[in-house]
């Protein structure tokens, strides 16, 4: 005796089925849960891009980045006063 298989659901119907779980899923994402899968995100990809950087590129990002920060932080404070 054969055993009993439900028969395959069509390529369609499983899109359907794909969008519909991921619509769900994503409406019951917070706000907080939101960023913190950002942030996990924005940590994978800088760990990642950071191993492929040459040391010139590293301190060249660095000093880049470190006269943004100072400058936005110069700024808010005139806007403070």
């Amino acid at each position: 005796m054969k055993a009993w298989t439900s028969p395959k659901m069509d390529v369609d119907k499983q899109e359907q089925l794909k969008a519909l779980l991921i619509s769900e899923m994503v409406s019951r994402i917070t706000i907080a849960e939101a960023v913190n899968i950002m942030h996990n995100i924005a940590i994978s990809e800088v760990e990642k891009n950071i191993d492929k950087m040459s040391d010139e590129e590293k301190e060249s990002a660095l000093e880049e980045l470190s006269k943004r920060v100072e400058s936005t932080e110069e700024n808010e404070a005139k806007t403070e006063d």
